[in-house]
């Protein structure tokens, strides 16, 4: 059984629901109040909540998708609606410079965003979100600012994007616009509230994020 359907959630992550994004970090105070600070890792962890009444469009989605990934089992796609771009305000049209690409092997190059705005005297750098799951169609990438138009492929399934021919200077910078969706699971039973006699809500829906997919 595969641990991850390759399908969206209803466009749900909008109105009437809220998110946040979480940076793992441990907290140790001395006996003098001192405070001792670890980034255990430097992405942001999303979460989403989600309230919805059966008459609304996309609640039988919601309780069927529930079912379709066993709870809290299988993982699928989200959009938000406030962050679904590889611009810096996630909402604009990507451009070929939105977003540096990491390295992973010749010719392969992982899709990433990074978020916060540069500050001066910053010193501790920029947390990033790896990019999974780009949606289909949408990813254009460019060599040291030139759009490539060919020989370019993007696995959206992995947001690993494959440049043949190879790059081969070292200094080659490869930028990336993309849509995007956050890869996420069901992080608690579904609660339904039964509020009248032909009236049910879904009372808090709750998604989080999977870093590793």
């Amino acid at each position: 059984m595969s641990e991850f359907l390759e399908e969206r959630i209803s466009g749900l992550i909008s109105y009437g629901s809220s998110y946040s994004d979480e940076y793992q970090v441990t907290l140790t105070r001395t006996a003098g109040g001192a405070e001792h600070r670890k980034l255990v890792h430097p992405y942001p962890l999303r979460r989403f909540r989600l309230i919805m009444r059966e008459d609304v469009e996309g609640y039988w989605d919601v309780v069927n998708l529930y079912h379709r990934a066993y709870g809290r089992y299988a993982g699928f796609r989200a959009q938000a609606f406030d962050d679904h771009t590889s611009a810096a305000d996630g909402r604009s049209a990507p451009t070929r410079l939105d977003q540096a690409l990491t390295y992973v092997s010749s010719g392969v190059y992982q899709l990433r965003k990074e978020y916060g705005v540069d500050a001066a005297g910053l010193g501790i750098g920029r947390p990033a979100r790896v990019i999974y799951k780009p949606v289909s169609g949408t990813t254009i990438v460019a060599k040291n600012g030139t759009l490539l138009t060919s020989g370019v492929t993007v696995d959206t399934t992995t947001g690993r994007v494959t440049i043949s021919p190879a790059p081969t200077h070292p200094a080659d910078v490869i930028t990336a616009g993309f849509e995007f969706d956050i890869p996420v699971r069901f992080d608690a039973d579904l609660s339904i509230g039964q509020s009248g006699p032909d009236t049910r809500v879904l009372e808090s829906v709750e998604l989080v994020e999977l870093l590793a997919p």
